[in-house]
């Protein structure tokens, strides 16, 4: 079966994304086994097969640099991958397909029943990860993964090389993720008038790149912050944020409830191999309290109006007096104070004015983990056909998905081939 495609465009290089019917990891299972397997067409073999497994080897599980520290680092060691045989590479597999239409479903379909032949059985691994060569297959994406399932597919070209910045963003595909949209809410005013505006450039799900962590939403959806380091806000309360990343001890995610939906507060502050571009404070709208659909709020006037289309990176970020506020709802949202260690901030509930001093928060676990289960292809690349819901005052805001800019070093970035 090839599962109908949900577009989002990365001009520079592409990532997409198919939906399956099975769950996202859940915090019980810290350890993924992954197979990645090479493939060849009837039509189509990859040239060098030794010297891409070496490669892959590096990419999927190296010590640093790779699929595996990326999401060893991200989680705090809450969940990472591991070879699902052997060293975790095999093939190449023949299968009996012609490249040509880059027919996904039957790559997966046979790929599969090779492995099984070869005494490989499905219960053996958690992702399978087809990589098979790019010439002939005219693929009109980069990568491609299952949202909420196991499965991804890396063409790879002559050259045999990889984009971790897609690697990365399928797998987050794999554990639940959409594509992260910007909500671009002049003054803050989360009432009325936020529009859909480009992607989040917060994680490489919104054209972050890989060096660029994920969100809090992300990490609260697979209950990678647990206990102290969230707070929800059932109350006024002033709070003190620690960075999402790092080594210092408290809270990293404020998570403030708006309604159906939920706001998350974040600092963000370089950390590790991450975040090096990303600093200060950052809120995100969570529609309906599915963290895997969450976009960032942008508090700025538009970009062109502004700036002329040339803004600093985090511009968009909460500074020292900015407010969020939902008059309807009744909730205010004020950065007291914002530094790279520590920012203060303010939430009013119900109309009450929060206390000038922190509160010392109850720890709560995030237990609105969102049920997976459709069956829908994210693909990065192209025109969008995704229309996210966002509840707005007394209506709605209808998100259509628009431009998605994902960070290549490929060799197919610069060639202008897309990614999913």
């Amino acid at each position: 079966m090839k599962p109908s495609p949900r577009l989002c465009l990365i001009p520079a290089a592409v990532a997409a994304v198919l939906t399956a019917a099975a769950p996202a990891p859940a915090a019980d299972e810290p350890e993924r086994r992954v197979q990645v397997v090479m493939v060849n067409f009837t039509d189509s073999r990859i040239p060098d097969a030794g010297k891409l497994e070496t490669a892959l080897k590096d990419n999927y599980f190296g010590a640093t640099g790779s699929l595996t520290s990326y999401y060893n680092e991200v989680t705090g060691g809450a969940t990472t991958f591991k070879a699902a045989e052997g060293d975790g590479v095999t093939g190449p597999v023949d299968i009996d397909l012609a490249a040509t239409g880059c027919d996904t479903g039957k790559i997966n379909d046979l790929t599969r029943k090779a492995l099984a032949a070869k005494g490989v059985p499905e219960d053996s691994y958690d992702h399978l990860s087809l990589v098979f060569p790019s010439e002939k297959a005219g693929c009109d994406w980069l990568a491609l993964g299952t949202v909420g399932g196991g499965t991804t597919w890396m063409p790879v070209g002559a050259d045999g090389k990889m984009s971790m910045t897609a690697l990365v963003h399928e797998f987050g595909h794999n554990f639940g993720y959409s594509h992260h949209m910007r909500l671009r809410c002049p003054d803050g005013d989360l009432g009325a008038g936020c529009e859909e505006d480009g992607t989040s450039h917060k994680t490489p799900m919104g054209g972050g790149g890989w060096e660029a962590g994920l969100t809090s939403p992300e990490l609260l959806h697979n209950k990678w912050l647990t206990g102290g380091e969230v707070a929800k806000a059932d109350k006024s309360a002033t709070y003190t944020l620690r960075p999402l990343y790092g080594k210092s001890s408290g809270v990293r995610a404020l998570d403030i409830p708006l309604g159906d939906d939920r706001l998350v507060v974040e600092l963000r502050h370089e950390s590790g191999t991450v975040d090096g571009e990303i600093q200060g404070v950052h809120a995100y709208r969570v529609p309906d309290g599915d963290y895997t659909k969450s976009a960032l709020i942008d508090p700025t006037p538009d970009a062109d109006e502004s700036t002329g289309g040339d803004a600093p990176a985090d511009a968009d970020a909460l500074k020292a007096g900015a407010k969020l506020t939902d008059k309807a709802r009744k909730v205010e949202v004020e950065v007291v104070k914002a530094g790279a260690e520590a920012a203060t901030v303010q939430v009013s509930l119900d109309g009450v004015a929060a206390p000038a001093e922190p509160a010392k928060s109850e720890p709560a676990a995030n237990d609105a983990r969102p049920e997976g289960g459709s069956t829908e292809l994210a693909e990065t690349g192209g025109d969008s056909d995704t229309t996210l819901a966002y509840s707005i005052g007394g209506g709605l805001l209808l998100a259509l998905g628009g431009a998605f800019l994902l960070k290549s070093r490929t060799s197919a970035t610069s060639s202008g081939r897309r990614s999913r």
